[in-house]
């Protein structure tokens, strides 16, 4: 990788890279000491302890959890070796730390990636997040790269660059001031050589704060000893934002598909195009002649890719940059023959349109008389300028409320992304070097597609588990169980409650996780980890453990929060833990529920009676009908009201048992085919010669995969 600027010291001493071991599993939830809705309606103190759903067996590897969904840690297979074990730290949970707290530590987890696994990220971009990181919360500086597109004009090779510094000084003239000096000399700048320009106010910070303008010496700024022409301006927009300019020339070259149907599906893709955009490379005289140069990387938040003319614009067209709405943008100038219908006709195209002409004429005429201030909106609005001027302002103002800016946000998403698909890409190649070379690439093709699949399936499941809920509680059949209807449906509730779990309980996610071990047992059978001859021998390779019941913990038991099992227990062909939970409640939850519709009548039927009675004495002992007639009256309503109270309860109490079951049995299944297919991949990387070295290479990814996972929770989290 070619060497990269040297930055400024940054933010003082106390700040270097996290080192440490980090924790890679989710601290245990802490279970509620409530009792249940059901106990609690009996004459209990404590409520039974209910049957939890089914948890898998403790890994002794740590297993990062897929994207789609918060799946967790389940056992791993001994079979496949000893794993390192992972010292786990004490953390806060993320919902009690401050916001300057988990942006200390997602730097912190950023530098412990760049320690695990350096080699597969693009170090510059990962140094600029983590500095970005270290900066104050809503003052960070930005760093924009304004591009010019070279090879597409037919006048000059030169006219892009040329474009770029025009539309710069455009976004930075104040039109209220005469030409300043730095116009002219941005204006006379040799738009072949690279150029930094930086957004400094009058010797202030924002708002005239001092100590915004001492914090301003922490910039992350490009070096001056490298060679490179540096230039500070005011603007009256962007004046106190901490914003940085690299304006130069680029050949952007558009990423390729893969070759042929047999090349890695992970290769060819546009992170490759946001890495070339975003990491644009500066070339520095190394020699006095200057014949000799050295391209350094210089790293920005974001980019403006700048054309002109028609050809200009089909190249801007043809490179990607709508997959990056906020870090890159197209601009083109281009005079559109009917100024009126360039408001609506632009508004489709992939890139915004300026004319520097009529922004030039714009600024001119205002700066020559106030009267023309008119004059000046109608061309300033037609020029287009203010579109992209808007763009990098929205981008690089500081928030007061000490918000992250947006271009960090993104810079640092886009650094975990692409470090998930250079792990995903790793693993693939250690399977392929693996298996033989007649069943490579279609084992290759299965362990790479499999890790998209289970994260589709959590997708789906969760989706399904959502809808057919809703559906079935806001049914027909549901609704036969409203509290006036149990006096002659009370015997029905188990019959009803009992087909809404049978048939509204996952079903197609049960049948799809099904085809989905199917799927893993085949990339075992084609990884030669399993034939007709070996299936005893390797059958716990592609095997899920069965769900266990989990015990509530106790005032004697407070350490073992619940009885997991054991990786030595038997297994199934497919995961069972959406038919155990099923079960769960079928058994548990239904009877509860029956029983207590049943003594809810009772007692209604109890109180009503015995307000009845006490009405007829009343009446019998010389009182009036009237205040009989009150007293059997507000003994009826009295008891209807607290059994609709009771009941609507235990039945909201219900619907949402149902609905954390069910998000828990996902879960469940998906961490029980993570391990599954964690232990194939294991056994296929293991295989063959140099097996140690890939298991421990493929160790050393999953440690790399839960950094990424921690690093996004807490760039959730991030304020």
């Amino acid at each position: 990788m070619p060497p990269r600027l040297r930055p400024r010291p940054l933010l003082g001493p106390g700040q270097s890279l996290f080192t440490a071991q980090v924790r890679l599993a989710r601290p245990a939830a802490t279970r509620s000491s409530q009792a249940c809705l059901f106990c609690s309606l009996q004459q209990r103190a404590a409520c039974k302890p209910q049957a939890a759903h089914a948890r898998l067996a403790s890994r002794q590897q740590s297993i990062a959890r897929r994207g789609a969904s918060t799946a967790t840690a389940v056992s791993a297979a001994e079979a496949a070796g000893p794993v390192p074990a992972v010292e786990e730290a004490p953390i806060e949970p993320l919902s009690t730390r401050t916001s300057a707290q988990i942006r200390a530590d997602l730097a912190d987890t950023l530098g412990a990636l760049q320690q695990e696994a350096g080699a597969l990220l693009n170090i510059s971009r990962l140094q600029l997040a983590i500095r970005s990181l270290q900066q104050p919360a809503g003052q960070e500086s930005v760093r924009v790269a304004i591009l010019g597109l070279t090879g597409v004009a037919s006048t000059s090779p030169v006219q892009g660059g040329r474009s770029a510094k025009q539309l710069l000084r455009l976004v930075l003239a104040d039109p209220l001031q005469d030409e300043q000096a730095w116009e002219a000399q941005l204006a006379d700048h040799d738009p072949k050589k690279p150029l930094i320009v930086r957004v400094r106010g009058a010797a202030e910070g924002v708002n005239g704060s001092a100590a915004t303008a001492a914090a301003s010496t922490l910039n992350v700024r490009f070096d001056k000893d490298e060679g490179l022409t540096e230039m500070e301006v005011s603007s009256p927009v962007l004046n106190g934002n901490q914003l940085e300019f690299l304006v130069m020339e680029s050949s952007l070259a558009v990423p390729t598909p893969p070759a042929s149907a047999t090349s890695d599906p992970l290769e060819g893709t546009t992170e490759t195009f946001e890495e070339t955009v975003l990491v644009p490379e500066v070339e520095i005289h190394t020699s006095q002649d200057g014949l000799r140069f050295t391209p350094v990387t210089t790293p920005v938040h974001q980019a403006l890719v700048v054309a002109d003319g028609l050809l200009g614009a089909a190249a801007v067209a043809n490179l990607p940059l709508s997959a990056y709405p906020d870090e890159m943008k197209g601009a083109v100038n281009l005079r559109l023959p009917v100024p009126e219908a360039a408001a609506t006709n632009t508004t489709s195209l992939p890139f915004t349109t300026f004319d520097i002409a009529t922004s030039s004429e714009a600024i001119a005429l205002f700066r020559a008389s106030v009267a023309n201030a008119k004059a000046y909106e109608t061309l300033w609005v037609r020029g287009g300028v203010s579109a992209l001027s808007r763009w990098l302002h929205d981008g690089a103002v500081h928030r007061p409320d000490g918000t992250t800016k947006p271009p960090v946000r993104q810079l640092v998403a886009s650094v975990l992304r692409n470090a998930l698909a250079s792990i995903q890409t790793a693993e693939a190649k250690l399977v392929s070097a693996s298996t033989t070379s007649q069943s490579e690439v279609p084992v290759a093709r299965a362990f790479a597609s499999l890790d998209t699949g289970l994260a589709d399936w959590a997708e789906s499941a969760h989706a399904e588990l959502q809808t057919q809920l809703d559906l079935a509680f806001s049914g027909r059949r549901w609704r036969k169980l409203g509290w006036w209807k149990l006096f002659w449906r009370a015997d029905d509730v188990t019959m009803l409650s009992s087909g809404l779990v049978t048939q509204q309980f996952l079903p197609q996610a049960e049948q799809d996780v099904v085809f989905l071990a199917g799927r893993i047992d085949e990339a075992v059978w084609l990884s030669g980890l399993r034939t007709s001859e070996t299936k005893g021998s390797s059958g716990a390779i592609g095997q899920y453990p069965i769900p266990v019941v989990a015990v509530e913990p106790t005032e004697n038991t407070a350490g073992a929060v619940e009885l997991l099992a054991s990786p030595a227990g038997p297994r199934t062909p497919w995961p069972t833990h959406i038919a155990f939970t099923r079960r769960y409640l079928l058994d548990e939850t239904v009877p509860a529920l029956q029983a207590l519709a049943q003594r809810l009548v009772l007692q209604t039927a109890g109180t009503s009676g015995l307000a009845t009675a006490l009405a007829v004495l009343t009446y019998l002992s010389s009182s009036g009908a009237y205040e009989a007639g009150a007293i059997a009256a507000v003994g009826l309503v009295w008891s209807l009201g607290r059994m609709q109270k009771k009941w609507e309860a235990a039945r909201a109490f219900w619907e949402g048992e149902v609905r954390e079951e069910g998000r828990k049995a996902v879960r469940a299944v998906e961490a029980s085919v993570a391990t599954a297919l964690d232990e194939a991949r294991d056994a296929a990387v293991s295989g063959g010669q140099g097996g140690a070295d890939r298991r421990q290479q493929l160790n050393d990814l999953r440690k790399a995969r839960a950094l990424v996972e921690k690093a996004k929770e807490e760039l959730a989290q991030l304020k």
